[in-house]
């Protein structure tokens, strides 16, 4: 990863008033829970969805893979928009489709709709993904905005641990997968009200400002989509951030199958195992912050990102010689850990950018992170088994092996050219 930036000066910081300041966290915190509630609380219900529709198994993996899209696609729209409007009026449309599309979800009546429903969850969800991510850039810097990241991450784990013992708990009660989507509703208009009623503002250019003096912020050049994807820093994040998600959506769309249909395995069943991994992944947020007082970003990466690749092949040769489930399971545990310290770490670096390009920057890297997803996921369900290791392992083993590969090419660029002497202060705590 690079070590520094080249953003010129930072934009002045938004004036806000320390009690406004801590309403950021809570909002941000249900805004980065629909991502995860929108992918994992169903996931229980696959062979469910498979039965009730006779649809094959790429069907129901593609209702997936279209929520991942939405999640890429809406960051790229909605980041620059909430740079130019403002983070709220994004936001509060975002929700309230998000809430609409739970119910289309809820009520489809064939595969095809659901696939089509999931889209426009997806998409709709990106808006909360990416403001979390713009508004904490807005009134945070260097290792402070660090470890906002990594208390939002710890935060934000809890909803993976959740989501699906409440898409178990209502498959084990008797209902329908359907009412799933009805959690779903339930947090996207606990988001739309949290925003209209408590959520300031947070865009330097909107804060306390007149508006003339909105329409007339000038946008720093080098800080459109393209220009700010050509910095070292964002382009290497995104490329980490993307190949390690896509790891991790790899196996929520395979462990699913692999644990009901090929294990055994109850829905409360699997959702237990998902839910000792979710443990795992707030454990490692929280020891992140503490790390953050005495370690980069960039730092912590260098031994996290490692340890993952190598979970990943002890997973792999697990499933492969046929050892005891308890031991894939292990490895699995540490690999779902590891993303708890390269998730909010590479988002750190990619997001040291100016306050004005907040949104942008949310966006190449939500884009990157949930757009390689969608690849994974339909390709843990059409990779043949090779030489015995499931397909499920070797996805994640070979997009793991890509943000390991990005990482240290990263490195030698940036120790082949030299800082620029005008970094940002903020930047440099960062990184």
């Amino acid at each position: 990863m690079i070590d520094q930036t080249r953003p010129g000066p930072a934009a002045p910081p938004a004036v806000l008033p320390p009690r406004l300041v801590r309403r950021v966290l809570p909002v941000a915190v249900v805004l980065a829970w629909l991502g995860p509630f929108s992918l994992d609380t169903y996931s229980p219900a696959f062979p469910a969805i498979q039965r009730e529709f006779g649809a094959s198994t790429g069907a129901v993996q593609a209702t997936l893979a279209t929520t991942l899209i939405g999640l890429a696609l809406g960051q790229l729209l909605v980041g620059p928009i909430s740079d130019r409007l403002g983070r709220r009026r994004p936001l509060l449309v975002g929700l309230a489709g998000y809430a609409v599309a739970s119910v289309l979800c809820a009520v489809a009546w064939s595969i095809e709709l659901l696939i089509a429903a999931r889209l426009v969850q997806g998409f709709a969800a990106a808006t909360g993904i990416a403001m979390a991510r713009a508004i904490a850039r807005d009134v945070h810097a260097g290792a402070q905005l660090a470890r906002f990241y990594s208390l939002l991450a710890a935060a934000t784990a809890v909803a993976p641990m959740l989501a699906p013992l409440l898409g178990a708990a209502l498959l084990e009660a008797g209902l329908s997968w359907r009412w799933i989507f009805g959690v779903t509703l339930a947090l996207g208009l606990l988001g739309l009200g949290l925003v209209a009623l408590a959520l300031p503002e947070t865009h330097p250019r909107w804060v306390g400002g007149t508006t003339a003096a909105r329409g007339s912020a000038p946008r720093r050049a080098g800080t459109s989509l393209w220009g700010l994807l050509r910095r070292r820093q964002i382009l290497v994040s995104a490329l980490v951030l993307g190949l390690s998600g896509a790891a991790m959506i790899a196996q929520l769309a395979g462990m699913s199958f692999y644990l009901q249909v090929e294990r055994g395995f109850s829905p409360a069943g699997y959702s237990a195992v998902f839910a000792l991994n979710a443990a795992g992944m707030i454990i490692s947020n929280n020891v992140n912050r503490l790390l953050m007082r005495r370690f980069t970003p960039n730092g912590v990466l260098s031994v996290a990102l490692p340890v993952m690749v190598a979970s990943s092949v002890a997973f792999a040769v697990a499933l492969q010689v046929g050892a005891p489930l308890v031991v894939a399971l292990c490895a699995l545990f540490v690999l779902v850990g590891c993303w708890g310290f390269v998730m909010p770490n590479a988002v750190a670096v990619g997001m040291s950018v100016e306050r004005t390009a907040a949104g942008r920057a949310a966006a190449i890297l939500g884009t990157a992170q949930f757009g390689f997803g969608a690849a994974s996921a339909p390709l843990v369900g059409a990779v043949p088994v090779v030489a015995g290791v499931p397909p499920v392992a070797a996805v994640v083993v070979v997009c793991l092996a890509g943000a390991l590969l990005a990482q240290l090419l990263g490195r030698v660029r940036a120790a082949a050219v030299a800082p620029e002497p005008a970094e940002g202060a903020a930047c440099r705590a960062a990184s």
